[in-house]
């Protein structure tokens, strides 16, 4: 009995691989790289002429983790990938947001890093930000400008109201245009981004350079209008700050501070 139940395992395992195999062919799915990639390679292309099914599909596999994507005229390229610079950065900011729950393990406010949400202006297609911010379900009420429930992410939780994206390899177009995609989401209140710079070594200090923009939805102290015409028409803002720290992430503001809410 047992011989006959490790044949048909075996035999259930071979059907699996050859079902895979015929999925991957019948739905071209991008491929990964089979060597380290360099920042200086990005953006990289690993897959042409795929369909917006078979990039989400690929999405959800754990085999695209460590990597940030981009799917554009059914092109897929790598843009972004795990670093200590970027997730030093998420990691600072993730502590930031959570701060206000003071270390209650179910707060109202919730942080998550990738979640993938459907990209507002495209057809479908999901994109995941650094972090995700919002209130927790039991906090979330129907409101005017939102009648009804709320947008919610891809799994049917509730809508980020609150959008972190962190570029270290992107260039700095991509990451802008990244960042104002979210703000095409009524819903979303406000976005940070981040834009990291290489090292500067002078003598035996290491200095960096990033730039912060934060887009919202009112006009802050120096502040100006969107340079997109729907999200100017729409009222969004941008205040940009040009830092450097050292080491990492002791900012000084060359503008006024800005306090995020929920609300």
């Amino acid at each position: 009995m047992s011989a006959l139940n490790s044949g048909w395992q075996s035999a259930v395992k071979k059907a699996k691989k050859i079902g895979n195999k015929v999925d991957k062919i019948v739905h071209n799915y991008p491929k990964l790289p089979e060597f380290p990639l360099g920042y200086e390679s990005l953006p990289f292309q690993i897959g042409k002429n795929v369909s917006m099914k078979s990039y989400n599909t690929f999405l959800d596999r754990s085999e695209s983790s460590g990597y940030k994507f981009r799917w554009e005229n059914r092109n897929v390229y790598i843009i972004e990938m795990a670093d200590l610079q970027h997730e030093a950065a998420v990691s600072v900011l993730f502590k930031y947001f959570d701060r206000p729950n003071n270390g209650a393990i179910r707060g109202p406010i919730s942080v998550y890093g990738q979640p993938y949400h459907y990209n507002p202006t495209g057809n479908g297609e999901k994109i995941a930000p650094d972090i995700a911010v919002r209130g927790s379900k039991a906090h979330i009420l129907p409101s005017n400008p939102h009648p009804g429930l709320p947008p919610g992410d891809v799994k049917g939780n509730p809508h980020a109201r609150i959008i972190c994206e962190v570029a270290h390899a992107q260039n700095i177009n991509a990451w802008n245009t990244k960042c104002e995609v979210w703000m095409y989401q009524t819903y979303v209140r406000c976005l940070l981004g981040i834009k990291l710079f290489p090292k500067i070594h002078v003598r035996r200090t290491v200095h960096q350079v990033m730039i912060a923009r934060l887009w919202t939805r009112v006009a802050l102290p120096g502040s100006v209008l969107s340079t997109d015409a729907t999200l100017a028409t729409a009222g969004v803002h941008v205040t940009e700050a040009r830092l450097v720290y050292c080491p990492f992430l002791m900012i000084k503001y060359q503008k006024a501070k800005v306090t995020f809410a929920l609300l």
